[in-house]
């Protein structure tokens, strides 16, 4: 065996698809029952949801439109109805709520790209720009919806935030930002890479075997009797073994973290340790609650802005419901609608049951949207649970301020571990090895696209 990639969500599976491409035996090694990783597409209500990544973000050098553009993949979203929501049920204008929004926003487009986190660049501006003084109530509200929207972090300690400087090294696709994937979901970009779209009998014959997680990679060792061509052994969690020449890794960051002691033999190099250490990784969730039918005329986006008063009226285990930022419809599904949750309380609401959830949002529903809207019963409800899973233990990894202080970032944690011949025997993908487009899909796919021509062109010097 050449390679054995280990994880096979859309990074993976980019470079499971460059190495056959290339001739050199590959082998994909998945933990989970499914392929995929934070792509997960399931059937709901009446077609799919995406519980994972959902929308192609950009047109220009994103390597995910280009590969499903031209197979008629994408559509555009549709034009939709803003709605800012007090939690006592009074409307805000629009044009208040985006003058407000457009301030924030051009404070960190023009502030000094240092260490500080983006949150403390927003929270400052608060105090030193009129239009955000005029009404300061209304600026708390949106500010808080700012950094929930933009999952800003930092909760609990400011140095675990999003930095500043983390926004320099990451670039934005121009074009339609949000792509959807009509009614296929995002798993298509999964047949994409695996040459089973659109014609399935022309799928890529290499072997990916799932249900197991490797536990153990020893990447400092040779091929019996030959000191210098390299051998890294995998281990299995069920006992099973298996041999290549170079590995590449696309696990995420917060598994890495957990992880990285007892799977590496020998240990990581303390910067790639230090790296993965200083790296944050963001809880995001999403809730999509099914109604019997809808109650809103056309597509439309609740930003619901929470008074503390009304705050204060959850008891301590009903708290979570408070922290619920938006409530939004969903394309191609006439009777949902998508709510999201950040951080802790997205934490805790994971550990809830399905019908705890289904209760809190009928909680939520009755004392905020029902105040002007007519709801109709909600009939179910699904959520992700990127947290609490783990086999990735969050949506996805960030640079904060921890890592601008002390260390780390993409350029360092996709550094490959070589034999002492100068072979890359353990290589590192997924979307935190991303250089400019670390927390999307097109990222993910870019880093397992570029491990895989590195080692197709190491192979051609052995």
């Amino acid at each position: 065996m050449d390679v054995i990639v280990i994880g096979c969500g859309a990074s993976g599976l980019a470079a499971i698809r460059k190495l056959h491409d290339a001739g050199l035996q590959v082998l994909g090694l998945e933990a989970a029952t499914r392929i995929g990783g934070r792509i997960l597409t399931v059937e709901y209500c009446n077609g799919t949801v995406d519980l994972g990544a959902a929308w192609c973000h950009g047109e220009k050098n994103n390597i995910v439109f280009e590969l499903a553009e031209p197979l008629g993949l994408l559509g555009k979203p549709d034009d939709y109805e803003n709605y800012y929501m007090i939690s006592n049920g009074e409307l805000v204008p629009r044009d208040v709520c985006e003058e407000i929004i457009s301030v924030l926003e051009n404070e960190v487009y023009e502030a000094d790209k240092n260490t500080k986190s983006i949150s403390e660049c927003v929270r400052g501006a608060i105090n030193n720009h009129e239009i955000l003084q005029k009404e300061p109530h209304i600026t708390n509200w949106l500010t808080a919806i700012y950094e929930k929207l933009n999952h800003l972090g930092g909760e609990d300690d400011p140095k675990t935030g999003k930095s500043l400087r983390s926004l320099e090294e990451s670039h934005i696709c121009e074009g339609e930002f949000m792509l959807n994937w009509k009614d296929k979901g995002f798993k298509a970009l999964l047949s994409v890479l695996l040459n089973q779209y659109p014609d399935p009998s022309k799928e890529i014959p290499v072997q990916i075997l799932k249900n197991k997680e490797v536990t153990n990679v020893r990447w400092r060792t040779s091929q019996p009797g030959d000191t210098t061509n390299p051998l890294v052994q995998v281990k299995c969690k069920d006992g099973s073994l298996y041999a290549a020449k170079s590995v590449i890794i696309t696990v995420s960051v917060g598994v890495l973290k957990e992880r990285h002691a007892n799977l590496f033999n020998p240990p990581l190099p303390k910067e790639k340790i230090n790296c993965i250490n200083n790296m944050q990784m963001c809880i995001l969730d999403k809730i999509y609650i099914e109604f019997t039918k809808p109650w809103w005329s056309k597509a439309c986006k609740y930003q619901l802005l929470w008074r503390e008063e009304d705050k204060a009226q959850f008891s301590d285990q009903d708290r979570w419901i408070a922290e619920i930022f938006c409530l939004e419809t969903v394309e191609y599904q006439p009777n949902l609608l998508r709510a999201w949750m950040y951080g802790k309380a997205a934490a805790f609401m994971e550990k809830l049951s399905n019908d705890e959830v289904k209760t809190g949002v009928n909680v939520l529903l009755e004392r905020v949207l029902k105040k002007r809207f007519d709801v109709t019963p909600v009939k179910s409800v699904l959520r992700s649970k990127w947290g609490s899973n783990p086999l990735t233990r969050g949506a996805y990894a960030y640079r904060s301020v921890t890592t601008e202080e002390n260390g780390g970032g993409a350029a360092i944690l996709s550094e490959p571990l070589y034999h002492d011949n100068g072979f890359p025997v353990v290589c590192f993908g997924g979307e935190a090895t991303s250089h400019h487009y670390h927390p999307n899909v097109h990222g993910a796919v870019e880093a397992g696209f570029r491990e895989a021509e590195r080692l197709v062109e190491s192979f051609k010097k052995l």
